[in-house]
């Protein structure tokens, strides 16, 4: 598979697999949080400890963590398609897409791992009670402020690029290749538009009340978290469809999975071959 220039060459396809994977996660951690509403109702005796909340909390943390790296790669993965686009169709994007993992996974996990650090949490509570302690709320309050503000800024810098690589182009004479060079622009500008007006609405909007409760140190409880966690699979949804509106992202995923799927088919071909002629081999020796 790494050896398919194809699969090299295939951008954010890479990006958008990884964005799914977190969206994964907090889907199933979603079903299951809301399961334990009728597991643990507040009528009945608390028999969780807060440890064990903290455990079945985790890959809903990792998942947020993973979708909302996914979506700065994707934004910075859109920003340099206009910064630099010989070079960006150059790159190995599979190399660069695995740096990316590494980072959405380990901080995902680091993330997900911090809320047992300096907590009680060998208190018996309900599940729906707070479990995170004071300074992992502020960590996640300076996490949401500084990938949000990462995110809107790479995707502000896709309009800026695309209308400097426009304008380096020069004034053409072809009245039709002017209008080609707008219309493109214009596709941009509604992309981006469109993919921050969701990302906003769903993460950013959720995180900015997060974090105003953090600044009072007011709790809204377990119901507002699996609003947030709604609320980010809608985010990096939302997104991956206005990005697989563009044909050139829709070319690039039809070639990762047609390249991948079709060396499915040659190793599996190629082993049902080998396995033929150890067959044929052991009936020569047979016969003879």
């Amino acid at each position: 598979m790494l050896r398919s220039k194809k699969i090299r060459g295939s951008g954010g396809s890479y990006l958008i697999i990884s964005m799914v994977l977190g969206d994964f996660l907090i889907c199933c951690a979603t079903v299951w949080q809301t399961a334990l509403y009728f597991i643990d109702p507040p009528t009945g005796e608390p028999f969780f400890t807060k440890g064990q909340c903290l455990l079945m909390e985790a890959p809903n943390i990792a998942g947020m963590v993973i979708s909302q790296i996914a979506t700065l790669s994707l934004a910075v993965d859109r920003m340099n398609t206009f910064r630099d686009p010989i070079g960006y169709y150059k790159k190995n994007h599979l190399k660069s897409s695995l740096y990316w993992w590494g980072v959405a996974g380990s901080l995902g996990i680091a993330t997900a791992a911090m809320p047992q650090i300096a907590n009680d949490i060998g208190t018996i509570i309900h599940y729906f009670e707070p479990t995170w302690p004071t300074w992992f709320r502020r960590y996640w309050m300076i996490f949401s402020i500084v990938i949000s503000t990462l995110v809107i800024l790479a995707y502000l810098l896709v309009i800026v690029f695309s209308r400097k690589m426009n304008s380096n182009l020069g004034k053409n004479e072809d009245s039709r290749a002017n209008e080609r060079k707008a219309v493109r622009e214009k596709m941009v500008i509604k992309m981006v538009v469109r993919v921050l007006t969701v990302y906003v609405l769903t993460w950013g909007l959720p995180s900015l009340v997060y974090n105003v409760t953090v600044i009072f140190n007011v709790s809204l409880g377990t119901a507002f978290g699996l609003l947030m966690m709604f609320g980010s699979v809608l985010c990096s949804c939302g997104n991956v469809v206005i990005l697989l509106m563009r044909e050139d992202i829709r070319a690039e995923l039809k070639s990762l999975l047609w390249c991948y799927f079709s060396q499915q088919q040659e190793s599996s071909s190629g082993t049902t071959s080998g396995k033929q002629n150890i067959a044929l081999s052991v009936l020569r020796v047979d016969s003879a």
